[in-house]
């Protein structure tokens, strides 16, 4: 749009009231030049029915070659011209919609929705934001709440119906919301120290997909582990680490004897067993028979063969 504007200001106001069909003498358009093909000005365009030009010319190659609507019009110093291309068989080039859609699809606060705001602000304390809502009484209000609600008037009523119902449902969700993260997170930092007491435990990373296994069957798993604690501060690291896993310490039990006439104490696993004999530790085979668990000796010099555990009705 092109004006300009003369030495007699002039002001349109929301009193002004301009009506299509306005007196000659006050509007002068293109319309009343010479005799031409007339097209219906878009709806969106306002400006120009308030001065009752609601029409206009097409005109040959008027904008860069093209064909287009030529309005123009004015009075008391204001002046407006419109150029807008234009084809005969389908119509104008651009689609034009009203100031209010386009504000809505844009970040700016559409007209209606500031005046909203300004008339609220006498009962309710009004916060502007660099986001994309306005705190009104601390609750985040955006344009979307006066969707299609165009007049102030409507505008006003979504806002307090939004305050009142809408906002405290909003609330409850993001608090529930915040819950769930939280209960995530904390399983989450929970399913990290299990898994990293796992491998303390049992020298060996939880297997991908076990995880439910290890949380459902927890009791047990801290059963082992202390049983495996208990190996290693009795027999030392060097005799009782490689015999923990868990796959052992589901089978590993103590044992507490006598053996060539010295009190042995014994952990004692699947395949094989560490003991303490008098003083000194000794490492032995294990052999799971019909007739009993035995044990013996690593040291190819003893043959001996002790019996820790019976079957059946052996005693």
């Amino acid at each position: 749009m092109q004006s300009t504007r003369q030495t007699e200001p002039f002001f349109l106001s929301p009193s002004s009231n301009w009506k299509e069909g306005a007196e000659e003498s006050r509007v002068e358009s293109v319309e009343t030049r010479a005799p031409c093909k007339r097209v219906k000005l878009p709806e969106a365009f306002e400006l120009p029915r308030k001065f009752g030009v609601s029409w206009g010319c097409l005109t040959q190659k008027a904008h860069n070659g093209l064909d287009a609507v030529v309005a123009e019009g004015g009075a008391k110093g204001l002046r407006f011209r419109y150029v807008l291309p234009y084809d005969a068989e389908t119509g104008y080039y651009a689609t034009y919609k009203r100031r209010e859609e386009r504000e809505e699809k844009s970040d700016r606060l559409p007209q209606y929705f500031a005046d909203a705001l300004y008339e609220l602000a006498a009962k309710y304390q009004i916060e502007l934001t660099r986001d994309i809502y306005v705190l009104v009484n601390g609750a985040e209000v955006d344009k979307t709440v006066c969707y299609q609600k165009r007049r102030v008037e409507d505008c006003i009523r979504a806002i307090e119906d939004y305050l009142k119902n809408e906002w405290p449902r909003v609330l409850e969700w993001r608090r529930k919301k915040e819950e769930e993260r939280r209960r995530l997170e904390l399983k989450s930092q929970v399913m990290a120290a299990l898994k990293d007491w796992y491998r303390r435990c049992f020298k060996w990373p939880v297997l991908p997909g076990e995880e439910g296994k290890l949380v459902k069957r927890l009791e047990l798993y801290y059963g082992m582990c202390e049983m495996a604690k208990a190996a290693i501060a009795e027999y030392g690291e060097k005799y009782a680490e490689s015999l923990i896993s868990e796959y052992a310490l589901r089978r590993a039990f103590w044992w507490d004897g006598e053996w060539r006439g010295k009190p042995i104490s014994c952990f004692v696993t699947e395949k094989r067993a560490v003991c303490r004999v008098g003083e000194k530790m000794a490492a032995f085979y294990v052999f799971d028979t019909p007739q009993g668990v035995y044990l013996r000796p690593e040291i190819k010099l003893v043959d001996d063969w002790i019996k820790v555990a019976h079957r059946g009705d052996d005693s």
